[in-house]
């Protein structure tokens, strides 16, 4: 993959890389399966991933993502995301709205 962070489709959000079931380590960053990984202290929080969701930004601007990672730690749930228009972040549970049936077309 030459792109690890490129766009994704909204087409095809399903077959996003995702790191689900254990917590994410250095080399599902570095292969585009997680966004961050935390040494110690983290538990796979109970989701669906790849899911699609809103997320809200600083600003309150709003922006779609695919959540690819979500781990919970003693500060909270951390969710890794994956922005339609390429490119990643972190942010906790409490800043997107999980879409049930995807994206609209």
């Amino acid at each position: 993959m030459d792109d690890l962070w490129g766009p994704i489709e909204a087409s095809d959000w399903q077959g996003t890389p995702c790191i689900a079931g254990r917590a994410a380590t250095e080399a599902d960053v570095k292969s585009g399966h997680a966004v961050f990984f935390i040494k110690g202290n983290s538990t796979p929080a109970q989701m669906n991933l790849p899911c699609c969701a809103i997320q809200t930004l600083e600003g309150g601007e709003v922006q779609p993502v695919v959540v690819v990672q979500a781990e919970v730690t003693p500060d909270g749930t951390i969710l890794g995301v994956r922005p339609l228009a390429g490119g990643n972040g972190i942010c906790l549970d409490y800043e997107v709205q999980l879409l049930s049936h995807g994206f609209a077309s």
